[in-house]
């Protein structure tokens, strides 16, 4: 009974042990050097995407900071704000046009009106639109701007005037100078002034977007009837909505397809807030698409929706309010998937961890441990409220992720943590006694069976 004894407690010992071993860097699967350029108690990081990808957790409790030695620094995981909103204004190439009519043979034709600028660009409008066209401008993109603008409204700039005048504007969009599309109709402008008082209406509603590539003219067109002065300048300005916090964009994989089906999967699940799908030719796909947690969890169903990429306009993200997501799958309606699938990308909260300089460095930033349990503390207990860094942080210097570094590897996002550990061992201890015990009673049962044939 002393040996059993013994036994078991040299089994719950070794599993104390090895489950409450103070953690290194090989204990996580993936590290990235920290490079700090000046002297601070605390620094800043901002989580490199890798780390969003490939941490054995989606809440990232297996993140963690080691300095030279391999001990593990203090550290707290904060939210990144989102920097303050900025419109997206953009000058307009601005080229009067000067309107003709074009004669006509048939009774029937159209009313068609060219206008025609200095440099020989030529744009006919015709029926409705031809008759009433005042003065009227072809506005287009600057040659240098590349990137999309999702316009929201056309700011103008006219000549000043002493006299009071009010009138209307409709704004048409094309790629090409062939075909336009009505954008806003009618839209209401005014200089009034009176007794040393100016009120002024100088913008026009016009939600799309302009491409390089794609819609890049606009045509503002002003009612006969409007004596505006010289414009001077048309701002195209963008508002963005902003968001309560910083997203980090993830794309996802294509797991699985066939012509009405596909599957889409991250390296691991993600909390995601929205998830963009992206059509990567012009056209409309109506769709149903659904989402898992895990492989071995039942597809729940997102959306029935069409997706659709028409004039360089796309749907609206779909919400996921931070649902831990693997996979999405999507499937057609009566209709078949594009030779090019679509891109899925998911958005979720983007952090910044903030760890104290302890020891010396380099630092290191590690992740993937899925034995890992949440040791991050709150800023009040990694910075005292007294001092003016916790209510500043935006002050502390980064510290900037450079190569990446293997460590433990990939068999780390499968560890088991100290708790488990500790379980299995105790299953061990328990299976031990129950296996000695037995063999015990056989030995005892033996021994009686061998004094009873004598």
């Amino acid at each position: 009974m002393k040996r059993i004894k013994a036994m078991v407690c040299s089994l719950l010992l070794a599993g104390s042990s090895s489950a409450f071993a103070a953690e290194s860097p090989r204990d996580y699967a993936t590290g990235m050097t920290l490079e700090t350029s000046s002297s601070s108690p605390w620094y800043r990081v901002a989580l490199p995407r890798e780390v969003y990808q490939h941490s054995a957790w989606p809440d990232l409790r297996d993140v963690r900071v080691f300095n030279q030695q391999g001990e593990r620094v203090p550290f707290t995981l904060m939210t990144k704000p989102t920097p303050p909103a900025v419109a997206d204004s953009v000058a307009l190439r601005l080229f009067p046009l000067a309107a003709s009519p074009i004669a006509t043979t048939e009774a029937s034709a159209p009313q068609t009106i060219r206008l025609k600028a200095a440099n020989g660009v030529e744009i006919n409008l015709e029926g409705d639109e031809a008759k009433s066209v005042g003065q009227s401008y072809l506005l287009t993109l600057p040659d240098s701007r590349e990137a999309l603008l999702r316009l929201t409204k056309l700011q103008l700039d006219w000549a000043a005037s002493n006299a009071s005048w009010q009138g209307k504007a409709s704004v048409y969009a094309s790629r090409d100078l062939s075909h336009w599309q009505r954008v806003q109709e009618n839209a209401p402008l005014m200089d009034l002034s009176r007794d040393g008082e100016r009120l002024k209406m100088n913008t026009v509603a016009a939600e799309l977007t302009l491409s390089p590539k794609g819609r890049r003219y606009l045509l503002l067109v002003l009612d006969p009837q409007t004596p505006m002065p010289e414009l001077k300048g048309v701002m195209a300005v963008a508002q963005p909505q902003e968001p309560l916090t910083e997203r980090i964009q993830l794309p996802a994989a294509v797991a699985k397809a066939t012509s009405t089906e596909a599957i889409w999967q991250w390296d691991q699940p993600q909390p995601l807030s929205t998830l963009s799908i992206t059509l990567m030719e012009e056209g409309v796909l109506p769709v149903e698409i659904a989402w898992r947690s895990d492989a071995k969890s039942e597809w729940r169903p997102l959306a029935k929706s069409v997706l659709f990429n028409v004039n360089d306009q796309t749907q609206a993200a779909f919400p996921l309010s931070a649902n831990v997501v693997e996979a999405i799958r999507i499937t057609t309606v009566d209709a078949h998937l594009p030779q090019t699938l679509p891109g899925v990308t998911g958005a979720r909260e983007a952090k910044v961890l903030i760890f104290n300089a302890q020891g010396k460095g380099p630092y290191m930033l590690a992740w993937g441990n899925k034995a890992a349990e949440n040791v991050a503390l709150s800023l009040n207990q990694l910075i005292p409220e007294s001092l003016p860094a916790s209510k500043n942080i935006e002050t502390l210097p980064w510290a900037q992720p450079l190569e990446t570094v293997k460590l433990g590897g990939d068999a780390r996002l499968q560890a088991v943590s100290a708790g488990e550990q500790q379980k299995l061992w105790v299953a061990l201890a328990v299976w031990a006694v129950l296996i000695v015990g037995v063999g015990a009673l056989l030995m005892v049962a033996w021994r009686i069976w061998r004094e009873a044939r004598r």
